[in-house]
């Protein structure tokens, strides 16, 4: 078998050769270089030798001079085999040595065995390449051997040089890159799908940021310790699928920070391939997106309560139409009846249920934003003594509710129903609190409001704030969720168990009541709820008297009527007329519009309703004007008075407001007034 030495001191291009050769016949024999290839050359005698230039200890030319030197060893064909020395005067410098082939790595293998066979026949057919003479002396070959070296030191010095710029520049890039890792307010995590359990192998300085875990605390670890009892399974899983098929992922999961804080994290996963395409790692990247969920949660929660308010705000209006017929109906029929009559309790009573329909319409309209609130003389001890009994059912069996008034009338300015609404919202609020039994308390007392902070007063003068308490014996609240409970939304309840209104719409009421609210709480020990609300100069509230006197007013001035429902139209016409009033009805604005105009004799007012088919009461008062500028006109709606700017219906000395549902002597007044 014949027998070539390889001499390299790369081993990849050692196993190269020594795979192309053994596989073509050859025993291989290998040196790392010149020195060692000598040695080896004289016990193990090569029929072929390849060589490298380069190389360590002694270079390839030098090797070549020794072998052609060599009187045994210069029979052996050298063939030259370099990456490096790669131009003509490298090459004639190895020929003039004696190299019997000068070959440029890397050559196709066919290509060069062709060349060690060509090389082959040559050294059977003439005496082996000795040094040619053209060389002259040995100082010409020294010469011309340290000319190429030197040129070669320069290339390398070069090539250094510029390995070194691109060294830096990437020193640099790669200082940036960490500089503005860690600067980044995202979490990145590297795992290692390669090793058990695909463990955490790199955290950045976001992720211990955005999660309370340091680096050590995790560097080793599955990612899983991050997800907690509320976290999606379905999410998890489709973390898992990606994970498993080396797949991208980008979801949104509810992970859980070393404090136990949950938060909303938006994870994109991507692999990381070598340049054989083999999955080394992934990384994650994590986003914060906690407040961007909330804000999208109370986007939607503000469009469902628009929507129900918009739903609200219309069926209040219709109620509205349906209570004032039933309010004019029963004045009506006590107008005609014997102050003595058994059925005058009975109706007077339908006119009570008429009233609390009218405060539960304001209710739903005040919801809806189609009301402004009206502030009139109200008792808050009065009010609260009508609530107490459907609180104590409405806190339960466990809970003890108790109620102190202190001495002195508590009359404020505010909404009655929307007073109720604000009581009623602290004591569902102190009851849940509460998680089994305890004591709810409600207290009255008027102080002074001449301080920053109301205290109760021990001077004579009068006190000008009324303050309604209300305490609990509940859980209590840390400072942090103190400040935080009259935000929109915000609720310490469990999913589905609370809108976090509640105490929102009490800070907003006791704001429309010109009054402020205060609360004191400590975790374990309860909370109090002090509101304090300033005092009515009217000291009593008035209440509203009804005239149920009959007596008919003659007058003789005609009055247009202008109301799409039937029965209201028929009422009120009925109203007008037995007060003595010309009444003409019709049911629309362009049915009214053709009835004012075509009308023989003078119509002194018109009543209308805003909203109506065909034409609506804008439209039709617009028109009005256009044929009387001095036209009175009275609006019904069963919106309040704002309505009239809503509809574009601007303000004059003739235009006036009433709303539903109103009773026969509001009516009467109103139109008194305005014919007047």
């Amino acid at each position: 078998m014949k027998r070539v030495l390889i001499v390299d001191d790369h081993e990849n291009n050692i196993y190269y050769l020594r795979s192309l050769m053994e596989g073509h016949g050859w025993e291989v024999i290998t040196a790392r270089h010149g020195a060692e290839a000598l040695v080896l050359a004289r016990q193990k005698f090569p029929d072929l030798l390849i060589s490298d230039l380069l190389m360590p200890v002694m270079d390839g030319y030098t090797l070549l001079r020794h072998w052609k030197a060599d009187e045994r060893l210069n029979k052996v064909p050298f063939i030259v085999y370099t990456a490096t020395y790669t131009e003509a005067e490298d090459e004639r410098l190895a020929l003039s040595l004696g190299a019997d082939a000068f070959i440029l790595k890397p050559t196709e293998p066919d290509d060069f065995l062709l060349r060690i066979e060509d090389v082959q026949k040559r050294a059977t057919q003439t005496p082996p390449s000795l040094p040619k003479t053209i060389i002259g002396t040995e100082a010409a070959t020294a010469h011309l051997y340290n000319e190429t070296l030197i040129r070669k030191l320069e290339e390398k010095m070069l090539q250094l040089e510029e390995s070194n710029k691109i060294l830096k520049r990437d020193q640099t890039e790669l200082r940036m890159l960490e500089r503005a890792i860690k600067a980044a307010s995202q979490g990145i995590v590297i795992t290692d799908p390669n090793r058990s359990d695909n463990p955490i192998v790199y955290v950045s300085p976001g992720f211990e940021r955005l999660t309370g875990y340091s680096s050590n605390e995790v560097i080793g670890r599955n990612c899983r310790f991050l997800q907690g009892r509320d976290t999606s399974p379905e999410s998890t899983a489709v973390i898992r699928k990606a994970l498993q098929g080396a797949n991208t992922c980008d979801i949104e999961i509810l992970n859980y920070c070393k404090d136990g804080r949950p938060f909303w994290n938006h994870l994109n996963i991507s692999p990381v391939l070598d340049s054989a395409g083999r999955l080394t790692h992934f990384i994650g990247v994590q986003t914060d997106v906690t407040q961007q969920r909330n804000l999208e949660n109370q986007l939607r929660q503000s469009q469902k309560m628009r929507a129900i308010g918009t739903l609200a705000g219309g069926v209040a209006h219709d109620f509205n139409n349906l209570l004032a017929i039933i309010g004019l109906h029963v004045e009506n029929i006590l107008l005609q009846i014997p102050a003595d009559s058994p059925f005058k309790k009975g109706l007077e009573s339908i006119l009570k249920a008429q009233d609390r329909g009218a405060g539960l319409t304001r209710q739903l309209l005040a919801f809806s934003r189609k009301q402004g609130i009206e502030l009139k003389p109200v008792d808050i001890d009065k009010t609260i003594m009508g609530l107490i009994e459907m609180l104590s059912r409405m806190v339960g069996e466990d809970i003890e509710l108790e109620a102190f008034y202190g001495e002195g009338s508590k009359v404020i300015l505010g909404d009655l129903h929307q007073l109720e609404q604000l009581v009623t919202n602290l004591v569902i609020n102190a009851r849940d609190a509460i998680q089994m039994s305890g004591r709810i308390t409600i207290k009255t007392s008027l102080v002074d409001g001449g301080n920053s902070h109301p205290v109760e007063s021990e001077r004579t003068k009068p006190n000008n704030f009324v303050k309604l308490s209300v305490i609990d014996t509940g859980i209590g609240m840390d400072a942090e969720t103190v400040s935080r409970i009259f935000e929109p939304f915000f609720t310490t309840k469990e999913s589905g168990k609370g809108t976090g209104l509640g105490l929102s719409t009490v800070d907003g009421l006791v704001r429309q009541f010109n009054g402020r609210v205060e609360v004191k709480s400590e975790l374990g020990k309860g909370s109090t709820f002090d509101i304090f609300l300033p005092i009515s100069l009217e000291m009593y509230a008035k209440p509203t008297i009804r005239n149920s006197e009959g007596k008919k007013i003659v007058t003789g001035q005609t009055v247009l009527v202008v109301e799409d429902q039937q029965e209201l139209r028929s009422i009120l016409a009925r109203t007008l007329r037995d007060a003595g009033y010309m009444v003409i009805e019709a049911q629309n604005g362009e049915t009214a519009l053709e009835t004012y105009t075509n009308y023989g004799s003078p119509i002194h007012m018109v009543i209308t309703d805003i909203v109506m088919p065909k034409m609506g009461g804008r439209e039709f008062s617009e028109r009005l004007l256009e044929i009387n500028p001095d036209v009175i006109v009275l609006f019904l709606s069963g919106y309040t008075e704002d309505a009239l700017l809503r509809y574009g219906i601007s303000g004059s000395k003739n235009h006036r407001f009433i709303d539903k549902p109103f009773t026969v002597s509001t009516l009467l007044a109103k139109v008194r007034e305005l014919l007047q």
